[in-house]
């Protein structure tokens, strides 16, 4: 603490392992079972996390203004699993899995990519995209969280803002694939009328590739590029920022017994200020089997309103 506690700074660093994970790993189903639960793994985790603190501004008429930062980084590592295992699958989703690999971020998205020619471009067969090879898609761990708080107060008033945000990691949404698939969603209007030309090359007779020019229906191109068996055209950046709480409240003082009554209404999960995933909220997305990094149905998000009531004797 500084300049008689007009700033603050907290900062942490920790370095863990941890070892003897609990975890399902296959077996012959002539067994009578599919699996068997372990102890095996290592899993270490390293980062810090850093939280300022400021007075602002502090008036003789009783204005305050406090405002309050936290920035958090972790790096984690698959050191091992089981002897014998490659990899420890954690969830799927048709083609799309997300494991454990020693030497990779907890789980990593491992799914197909279209077909691409040398220079990365997208090739094009007939005018549509086709599968391609199974890669690493990026890990659902973001790269770093946030958040900055605004305080203020006035005499009985007080009023609080948080914004918080995920920056980084990566997210699958069947959403966007079905959706795609369907005819569904906003983005199948492009080349309803006049086809659609996609971006990238096609093969010419001598093995050299060259733009693609074939013009096909928004049916075609969609349903070949948003299809199960292709999981990179709907792998997005898991990264938002969001207008996370807003708190008003006005405190009663010296109400007989009461030192003081503070009585609030609170708004949280207000708005979501930043996500480049369509449709969806990138900070619930979940599976059926609770797993990170896959989105399936996801029901819209909720803001929540309501009054908190504080009593000090």
């Amino acid at each position: 603490r500084f300049i008689n506690d007009r700033i603050k700074l907290d900062f942490t660093y920790y370095d863990s392992k941890s070892i003897d994970q609990i975890i399902n790993i296959p077996v012959s189903a002539t067994s009578g079972f599919t699996s068997k639960t372990i102890n095996a793994g290592e899993i270490t985790n390293k980062g810090f996390e850093v939280m300022l603190g400021a007075n602002v501004l502090t008036t003789s008429s009783g204005f305050e203004w406090d405002i309050n930062v936290n920035w958090a980084k972790n790096t984690n590592e698959i050191v091992s699993l089981a002897e014998g295992i490659e990899q420890y699958e954690l969830g799927s989703y048709w083609s799309m899995k997300v494991v454990n690999i020693p030497g990779q971020s907890y789980g990593t998205l491992f799914g197909y990519d279209v077909k691409r020619a040398p220079d990365g471009q997208i090739i094009h067969d007939g005018g549509v995209p086709s599968q391609g090879e199974l890669k690493n898609l990026g890990s659902f761990t973001p790269d770093w969280t946030g958040g900055i708080s605004n305080n203020f107060r006035y005499k009985n008033l007080d009023l609080s803002v948080l914004i918080d945000t995920r920056q980084g990691g990566s997210l699958y949404s069947m959403t966007t694939t079905w959706g795609r698939y369907a005819g569904v969603l906003d983005e199948t209007l492009l080349g309803r009328e006049g086809g659609i030309v996609g971006v990238g090359v096609k093969e010419a007779a001598d093995g050299s590739f060259v733009p693609n020019d074939v013009v096909v229906t928004a049916e075609e191109y969609n349903k070949a590029a948003f299809v199960n068996s292709i999981a990179s055209s709907s792998v997005f950046d898991a990264s938002y920022i969001k207008l996370r709480e807003v708190r008003l409240g006005y405190t009663f003082r010296k109400l007989g017994a009461i030192k003081d009554l503070n009585i609030s209404f609170v708004g949280r999960n207000l708005a979501l200020l930043s996500s480049t995933v369509p449709h969806i909220d990138p900070e619930t997305a979940f599976s059926d089997s609770n797993v990170q990094g896959l989105e399936f149905g996801q029901l819209p998000s909720a803001r929540s309103l309501g009054f908190s009531v504080r009593l000090n004797f």
